[in-house]
Protein backbone atom coordinates (compact mmCIF):
# COMPACT_ATOMS: atom_id res chain seq x y z
CA UNK A 1 0.00 0.00 0.00
CA UNK A 2 3.14 2.52 1.07
CA UNK A 3 4.78 1.69 -2.33
CA UNK A 4 1.81 1.99 -4.32
CA UNK A 5 0.85 5.61 -2.43
CA UNK A 6 4.74 6.65 -3.05
CA UNK A 7 4.64 5.93 -6.62
CA UNK A 8 1.32 7.70 -7.47
CA UNK A 9 2.99 10.56 -5.91
CA UNK A 10 6.25 10.25 -7.93
CA UNK A 11 3.65 9.86 -10.86
CA UNK A 12 1.98 13.07 -9.97
CA UNK A 13 5.01 14.94 -10.06
CA UNK A 14 6.25 13.46 -13.42
CA UNK A 15 2.87 14.50 -14.81
CA UNK A 16 3.09 17.97 -13.67
CA UNK A 17 7.67 18.00 -14.53
CA UNK A 18 6.04 17.26 -18.53
CA UNK A 19 3.49 19.92 -18.28
CA UNK A 20 6.08 22.47 -17.11
CA UNK A 21 8.48 21.54 -19.52
CA UNK A 22 6.16 21.52 -22.66
CA UNK A 23 4.65 24.84 -21.37
CA UNK A 24 8.03 26.75 -21.62
CA UNK A 25 8.54 24.83 -25.40
CA UNK A 26 10.61 21.87 -24.05
CA UNK A 27 9.48 18.72 -25.60
CA UNK A 28 8.75 16.22 -22.44
CA UNK A 29 10.03 15.58 -19.33
CA UNK A 30 9.77 12.89 -16.94
CA UNK A 31 10.74 11.17 -13.82
CA UNK A 32 11.57 7.47 -13.75
CA UNK A 33 11.37 5.80 -10.85
CA UNK A 34 11.98 2.23 -9.43
CA UNK A 35 11.02 0.71 -5.58
CA UNK A 36 14.18 -0.88 -3.59
CA UNK A 37 12.34 -3.25 -1.84
CA UNK A 38 14.26 -3.74 1.88
CA UNK A 39 14.89 -7.15 2.74
CA UNK A 40 13.46 -7.48 6.72
CA UNK A 41 13.34 -4.92 8.79
CA UNK A 42 15.62 -1.86 6.43
CA UNK A 43 14.55 1.52 5.30
CA UNK A 44 12.43 1.31 2.08
CA UNK A 45 14.29 2.85 -1.08
CA UNK A 46 13.08 4.21 -4.35
CA UNK A 47 15.83 5.14 -7.47
CA UNK A 48 14.43 8.44 -9.34
CA UNK A 49 15.97 9.77 -12.26
CA UNK A 50 14.28 12.64 -14.07
CA UNK A 51 14.93 12.78 -17.92
CA UNK A 52 14.08 15.29 -20.15
CA UNK A 53 14.23 14.71 -24.58
CA UNK A 54 16.31 17.43 -26.25
CA UNK A 55 14.13 17.25 -29.50
CA UNK A 56 10.69 16.39 -30.90
CA UNK A 57 12.13 12.78 -31.76
CA UNK A 58 14.86 12.47 -29.64
CA UNK A 59 14.77 9.97 -26.54
CA UNK A 60 14.33 11.04 -22.87
CA UNK A 61 18.02 11.64 -21.62
CA UNK A 62 19.44 11.38 -18.15
CA UNK A 63 19.76 13.93 -16.35
CA UNK A 64 23.80 13.69 -16.11
CA UNK A 65 24.80 13.03 -19.79
CA UNK A 66 26.24 16.27 -21.27
CA UNK A 67 24.46 18.97 -21.55
CA UNK A 68 24.65 22.97 -20.38
CA UNK A 69 24.57 24.07 -17.22
CA UNK A 70 20.96 26.19 -18.14
CA UNK A 71 19.39 23.62 -19.57
CA UNK A 72 20.35 21.94 -16.29
CA UNK A 73 19.41 24.58 -13.89
CA UNK A 74 16.19 24.57 -15.72
CA UNK A 75 14.99 21.12 -15.37
CA UNK A 76 15.82 21.53 -11.66
CA UNK A 77 14.32 24.40 -10.82
CA UNK A 78 11.33 22.71 -12.77
CA UNK A 79 11.38 19.73 -11.09
CA UNK A 80 11.40 21.23 -7.78
CA UNK A 81 7.98 23.39 -8.72
CA UNK A 82 6.48 20.00 -10.67
CA UNK A 83 6.77 18.79 -6.69
CA UNK A 84 5.40 21.80 -5.16
CA UNK A 85 2.65 21.74 -7.71
CA UNK A 86 1.70 17.88 -7.04
CA UNK A 87 1.48 18.59 -3.07
CA UNK A 88 -1.79 20.29 -2.50
CA UNK A 89 -0.79 21.22 1.24
CA UNK A 90 1.97 23.85 0.89
CA UNK A 91 -0.06 26.80 2.45
CA UNK A 92 2.14 28.58 4.91
CA UNK A 93 5.18 26.41 3.85
CA UNK A 94 9.22 27.74 2.92
CA UNK A 95 11.05 26.73 -0.03
CA UNK A 96 14.64 27.73 -0.25
CA UNK A 97 16.67 28.09 -3.27
CA UNK A 98 20.82 28.90 -3.77
CA UNK A 99 21.77 30.33 -6.63
CA UNK A 100 18.34 31.52 -7.98
CA UNK A 101 18.62 32.70 -11.99
CA UNK A 102 22.60 32.13 -11.80
CA UNK A 103 23.76 30.93 -14.72
CA UNK A 104 21.01 31.22 -16.99
CA UNK A 105 20.75 33.76 -19.71
CA UNK A 106 18.25 36.41 -19.84
CA UNK A 107 14.97 34.93 -21.07
CA UNK A 108 15.63 31.44 -18.59
CA UNK A 109 16.56 33.42 -15.89
CA UNK A 110 13.23 36.26 -16.23
CA UNK A 111 11.08 32.47 -17.37
CA UNK A 112 12.43 30.93 -14.01
CA UNK A 113 11.37 33.48 -11.86
CA UNK A 114 8.78 34.20 -13.41
CA UNK A 115 7.76 30.53 -12.87
CA UNK A 116 8.60 30.93 -8.89
CA UNK A 117 6.73 33.83 -8.47
CA UNK A 118 3.54 32.41 -10.35
CA UNK A 119 3.91 29.45 -7.95
CA UNK A 120 4.65 30.67 -4.81
CA UNK A 121 1.14 32.66 -5.01
CA UNK A 122 -0.48 29.84 -6.11
CA UNK A 123 0.28 27.35 -3.60
CA UNK A 124 0.45 29.86 -0.81
CA UNK A 125 4.09 29.11 -0.20
CA UNK A 126 7.13 31.41 0.63
CA UNK A 127 10.39 31.09 -1.54
CA UNK A 128 13.21 32.41 0.03
CA UNK A 129 16.35 32.53 -2.87
CA UNK A 130 19.81 33.69 -3.15
CA UNK A 131 20.89 35.28 -5.92
CA UNK A 132 24.36 36.80 -7.33
CA UNK A 133 24.09 40.71 -7.75
CA UNK A 134 23.74 40.31 -11.04
CA UNK A 135 20.19 38.74 -10.80
CA UNK A 136 19.05 40.95 -8.59
CA UNK A 137 17.40 43.39 -11.29
CA UNK A 138 15.16 40.80 -12.73
CA UNK A 139 14.84 39.31 -9.04
CA UNK A 140 13.14 42.62 -8.14
CA UNK A 141 10.49 42.37 -11.39
CA UNK A 142 8.90 39.18 -9.62
CA UNK A 143 10.03 39.45 -5.93
CA UNK A 144 7.90 41.05 -3.09
CA UNK A 145 10.49 41.76 -0.89
CA UNK A 146 14.65 41.83 -1.02
CA UNK A 147 17.16 41.45 1.47
CA UNK A 148 20.90 42.67 -0.01
CA UNK A 149 23.29 41.14 2.15
CA UNK A 150 27.29 42.50 1.20
CA UNK A 151 30.32 40.78 2.31
CA UNK A 152 32.49 43.69 1.83
CA UNK A 153 36.25 41.35 2.16
CA UNK A 154 37.29 38.71 3.19
CA UNK A 155 38.73 40.09 6.29
CA UNK A 156 35.57 41.03 7.88
CA UNK A 157 34.03 38.96 9.77
CA UNK A 158 30.50 40.33 9.20
CA UNK A 159 28.41 41.46 6.00
CA UNK A 160 27.92 45.21 5.68
CA UNK A 161 24.54 46.53 7.51
CA UNK A 162 21.78 44.62 5.23
CA UNK A 163 19.80 46.43 2.79
CA UNK A 164 15.68 45.77 2.56
CA UNK A 165 13.39 46.42 -0.53
CA UNK A 166 9.74 45.82 0.17
CA UNK A 167 7.01 46.47 -2.56
CA UNK A 168 3.51 45.98 -2.82
CA UNK A 169 1.33 47.06 -6.15
CA UNK A 170 -0.56 49.80 -3.20
CA UNK A 171 2.75 49.88 -0.89
CA UNK A 172 0.29 48.94 2.15
CA UNK A 173 2.64 46.32 3.43
CA UNK A 174 5.93 48.20 3.12
CA UNK A 175 4.17 51.41 5.31
CA UNK A 176 3.10 48.80 7.82
CA UNK A 177 6.36 46.99 8.36
CA UNK A 178 8.54 50.61 7.56
CA UNK A 179 8.91 51.83 11.12
CA UNK A 180 9.50 48.23 12.47
CA UNK A 181 12.29 47.14 10.58
CA UNK A 182 13.86 50.94 10.20
CA UNK A 183 13.63 50.46 14.39
CA UNK A 184 16.03 47.70 14.31
CA UNK A 185 18.68 50.27 13.09
CA UNK A 186 19.10 51.44 16.01
CA UNK A 187 19.97 48.31 18.07
CA UNK A 188 22.73 47.89 16.23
Amino acid sequence: MIEHHVEGLFAQISDTFNALDRQRGGDGARLDYTSVRPEGARPWRWQVTPRWKRSPRGAFVHYRENANGAQVKVHAIQLVLAAVLADAETRGRVLILDELGNSLGEVNRKDMLAALRDVARRQHLTILGTCQDSVLVDAADVCDELLWFVHASSSDAYNQPTRTWGHDSDGKRVELTADWITAGRSHA
